[in-house]
Parts: C-alpha cells; structure tokens; sequence
C-alpha cells in the first residue's frame, strides 16, 4: 500500500523523543512492509524536544525524505490531540520532492520560480512535466512569520496548473516560536514545500463554516506584514470588534480566545464566488492580530458561524465523492480557531468524528493555505485514495 498513517504516544520533553521517534518508526515499518518509505510527515506538540525528534527519524529512514513542524494540536489516528506526535508514511509508487526555504524573513516573490525549478529537478521533470491531476503541492510553514501569503502567491505564480495546501505550524497558544524541519533539521522561521506525485487519485480541498452577513468594516488602519489591524471605521479595531459582539471592551478583553469564540463572528474576504476567512487570533491592546494579512483600504466582510460539524462532514463527504476512488487516507490541516470554537460549543467528539471519518494525519494550526491564499477558520486538506484497479 502507497500510504499508512502512524501515531506515537505522549511524551515529555526531553529525553522521551526518541521513544516517539521509535514509535514512528515501528509503527511505519510495520504497515508498509516490505516496502520502504520515500517521505515521513510528522507533527509534534510543541512540548517535546522538536530539534531532537527530527534528528532522530531522519536518522532512522536515512533514504527518506522526512518533514514536520509544531502544531497547536494533533489530528491523527486517536483523534484530535493535544500533546502527541503523529505522522504519515508515504511509500511507492508515491515519488515526492522537498526545498526547505530557511529565512522567510528575506523570501521574494520572484523567489518562487526557484523553488518551482529546484522541486521540478528533484523528480526528474522538465518544466511542462507537471499537471494538476498527477502533482500536488504541501506547504509547512513557521506560523509567526506572516510570510505564508508571499510564499504561496509565489508558488502559484511559478506553478499555477498545480493544487496547493498547506499550515502554517503553531506552539500550543504560545504565539512565540514554530519550528518546522526537512531531512532532520529544525529551523525557525521557515518554511518547508514538498511535491508530491502520488500515484494514486487525490484531491485538494478546504472548507469552512462561515457565512457571509450584510456588515461590512474598512480596514483604515493596518500593518500587513504584522498582521496586525489598528482601526476600523477609522476607530480602533478592538472597540469596533466589540460593538459587533455586542458586549464592552473589558469584557472582550477579560474573555480573550474562548470570548472571540463565543460570538461567532470573524472577518472575511470575497474572492470570485467563494468567500475566505481573515479571523481574529488575539488583541493586541486595541488592535487585532488576524490569522492572515489585509491591506490598508480593504473591505472585510462580516462573517457569522454556521454549524461547524455539518459543515465538517459535508465538506469531507463532498471531497470523498470527488475523489474518483475509495479513499484511504487524509492530510489534513484545521485551524485553531475551529479546535476553540468546538470546544466553546461544546461539540468537541461530534467535531472530531466529522473531521476523523477517514484514517488522517495533520495538525491543529495557525493558519491554512490553499492555492495561492493564506486562509483561515478553515480545513484544508490532501485526500489520497487507494490505487486504482484494487
């Protein structure tokens, strides 16, 4: 079988990572024997040794390619966890390449058409090789970084026939350092993209809950490369925030992530026919910091929660229609927001049942990518399927 999805149990820091490692790497080589992997995804809470982790399973499948970052949470074959490592083995015929971009920070649009180039070598293909039925794109990103948007604008640029998705990695709520790794090792503020051919059917898609409302605000002050949103309405953004609410200043303040939550109000942007989320992640004082960035003079949409479980699983049963095969296995990466908001709702198994309905490996983030967007409050997710013909 091309695929297996794998889970470690919890660990604590230190001197435990390489029992994950192990548990990884057992559990691999158990499901695709005889085979051997080509690519290892993992992804770690971020109370385990990450530099250490990712030394230790590239040590162990030293012809594979092996990939991971932090997460906010894990999504893998126990559920939706917090506090595990899980991760995904891909085996033949499933052919993948990898660039790791190690500075963000000084990353350039024009950039994009090297990595492209670089990726197109590492699997053998001239520059019309690849097409949307046969390669798919996955991007792991450093979550605080706020260059998730340049990164995959530019990969659309370069390769715009080819599907996209991707998170952005997160540390636990901790909203100061993400890791991400490639061939065991463990960068900050980085990015890792992959090719895939995956020699099965698949399908890319993303979804979310949200529904746009007649209420619109302008963004009349913002930092994008912060993404940081100072006023709205030519008010600061934070008092705008809570007469939307419906509640007073203290109060929002007082409530921080569960009390963003609870409303079930976020920001959106429309794009063509679909409209895509720009939610609020935290205050900052009076202002807000949106899981993705939004220009000065931008009209955001007001945005109103639908039900999150049906949404969940029409949207993954819509995908296993897609398909074109019986489907075996899901990437998934699911926001932050939507993990709260559950938890708010309390609807947290119903949640995990809606989003788990296939065997999955992927992680709770601080972001999504989809295409050539950084999006947010949403599930976007790779749906592999069994090989044709069996």
């Amino acid at each position: 079988m091309p695929h297996r999805v794998l889970t470690s149990s919890t660990f604590a820091v230190g001197t435990a990572f390489d029992g994950a490692a192990g548990e990884l790497a057992a559990s691999l080589e158990r499901s695709l024997s005889p085979c051997a992997p080509n690519l290892v995804l993992f992804f770690a809470h971020p109370r385990h040794d990450f530099a250490a982790l990712a030394s230790s399973i590239q040590q162990r499948f030293p012809d594979a390619i092996s990939a991971g970052c932090t997460t906010m949470g894990e999504i893998g074959p126990e559920g939706l966890t917090q506090g595990a490592v899980v991760g995904i083995g891909l085996g033949p015929p499933c052919r993948a390449a990898a660039v790791m971009v190690p500075e963000l920070c000084a990353f350039r649009f024009e950039d994009g058409a090297r990595l492209a180039s670089e990726l197109r070598a590492q699997l053998g293909l001239e520059r019309g090789g690849l097409v949307p039925g046969r390669h798919v794109l996955v991007t792991l990103t450093d979550g605080l970084s706020g260059m998730e948007e340049i990164l995959v604008a530019s990969l659309g640029a370069s390769l715009s026939m080819v599907p996209l998705v991707g998170g952005s990695a997160a540390d636990a709520e901790r909203f100061q350092r993400t890791h991400v790794s490639l061939g065991g090792q463990a960068r900050v503020g980085a990015a890792v993209v992959l090719l895939l051919e995956p020699s099965v059917p698949f399908h890319a898609f993303q979804l979310h809950h949200y529904r746009p409302t007649s209420g619109r605000v302008v963004v009349t002050r913002a930092e994008p490369k912060r993404r940081l949103v100072m006023r709205l309405n030519g008010r600061p953004a934070a008092h705008v925030l809570a007469e939307l609410y419906g509640i007073g200043l203290d109060e929002l303040r007082r409530g921080g992530l569960a009390e963003l939550s609870r409303h079930g109000l976020q920001f959106g942007f429309h794009v063509g026919d679909s409209y895509y989320m720009r939610s609020v992640m935290t205050l900052q004082g009076d202002d807000l910091l949106l899981g993705g960035a939004v220009e000065e003079g931008a009209i955001l949409t007001v945005m109103r929660a639908g039900d999150i479980v049906q949404a969940t699983l029409d949207g993954v049963l819509a995908a296993e229609g897609a398909l074109g095969s019986a489907a075996a296995v899901m990437l998934a990466f699911s926001c932050g927001g939507r993990l709260l908001e559950a938890h708010t709702k309390g609807v947290v198994d119903q949640f995990q049942a809606a989003t788990c309905r296939l065997p999955c490996a992927g992680f709770t983030t601080y972001g999504e990518q989809f295409g050539p967007m950084q999006v947010n409050h949403t599930l976007t997710a790779l749906m592999l399927g069994v090989p044709l013909g069996q």
